[in-house]
């Protein structure tokens, strides 16, 4: 996924004694996890872009148009294209 580079910053918790502390980074960044951090106004953005869903990068669709999984999870099988339709 294009990763969204706006000047927003998202807020983490990063682990700090038995609790927690608040930090910021910027929209589009890795967090702690390994996750990208995006804010909420991308967020809408992207799900209006990919209405399909996704987990870290935007999923694929096929070309019947059904969400066919993503880079990080598991494929899905459209039933269309497993039977052949549409070739």
């Amino acid at each position: 996924m294009a990763k969204p580079r706006c000047t927003n910053k998202v807020p983490q918790y990063v682990p700090r004694g038995f609790g927690f502390k608040k930090s910021y980074i910027p929209c589009g960044a890795t967090g702690i996890n390994g996750e990208t951090a995006i804010c909420s106004e991308c967020q809408n953005r992207l799900s209006r872009q990919y209405p399909q869903g996704w987990k870290h990068t935007p999923g694929d669709i096929c070309k019947h148009g059904q969400f066919v999984g993503d880079a990080g999870g598991p494929d899905y099988i459209c039933s269309e294209c497993e039977e052949g339709k549409g070739r």
